[in-house]
């Protein structure tokens, strides 16, 4: 009931050490080896005029992996996952999208956003699984707690030297982000109205790794298509 009442509160909540070093080792490794394949569907790099001199076309972005790896097929069902995400939005939960941020050394954020702002549907509820180390120095998650209570709000263009990201949330007056240190095993659960992004990781030697999984409400509406709180409205910059 504590975590439930925190995440009404804030907008999210972190399951420490839900996941053992051995199962985050695991997971951690086979996208490092999948990485190393080459180009998957879907996947999302930097800056392609940049080539390799952008950290993340070296590691691009996956999504959508359990179409066609088993191994997310079956991490995205973990019942440590949908419990948690059943009980935080008070009710059953369905699949939305599967997703794998590599964040290497010098790689750029993404701008503070909200999930409803990219996905009409709501409630939706993200998993963000650690897989190393978070904290200031590697990008670590941040978050604006209460931004739940705010409901969709308008977007306006990132910086594109800071985020991979061509969008943001326009920051609402007052809005108080704060970083989430986390270890690798912690899920951070965050809620569709949430504000959360991250910032460009600093380190020359870490990588600031998460396996995402976002999850339906069961029960679900729909936001109306509103250019002024929708990522589609947003003309990237290049940066």
């Amino acid at each position: 009931m504590e975590s439930k009442d925190f995440f009404k509160e804030n907008g999210y909540y972190i399951s420490r050490e839900l996941f053992s070093k051995d199962e985050v080792a695991e997971i951690r490794e086979h996208f490092m080896e999948m990485r190393k394949e080459g180009p998957k569907p879907g996947d999302m790099g930097g800056d392609a005029a940049k080539g390799d001199k952008d950290p993340l076309n070296l590691f691009p972005r996956f999504i959508n992996m359990h179409k066609w790896d088993k191994k997310t097929d079956r991490w995205r069902s973990d019942p440590r996952l949908t419990k948690t995400a059943a009980d935080l939005v008070s009710d059953q939960v369905k699949l939305c999208q599967t997703m794998l941020y590599f964040k290497p050394p010098g790689a750029r954020g993404q701008g503070l956003h909200q999930d409803n702002q990219y996905i009409r549907q709501f409630p939706i509820i993200a998993a963000w699984i650690a897989l190393d180390r978070c904290d200031a120095s590697n990008g670590q998650m941040v978050v604006v707690p209460g931004s739940n209570k705010l409901g969709i709000l308008q977007t306006e263009k990132a910086a594109p030297e800071r985020s991979f990201t061509g969008g943001q949330t326009k920051m609402p007056e007052g809005a108080n982000e704060v970083g989430l240190e986390m270890e690798e095993g912690d899920v951070l659960f965050f809620g569709g109205f949430t504000i959360h992004g991250s910032y460009p990781n600093e380190t020359k030697d870490r990588f600031r790794r998460a396996f995402i999984v976002h999850y339906f409400a069961e029960n679900t509406e729909t936001l109306k298509e509103d250019p002024l709180t929708s990522m589609s409205g947003v003309k990237p910059e290049k940066p």
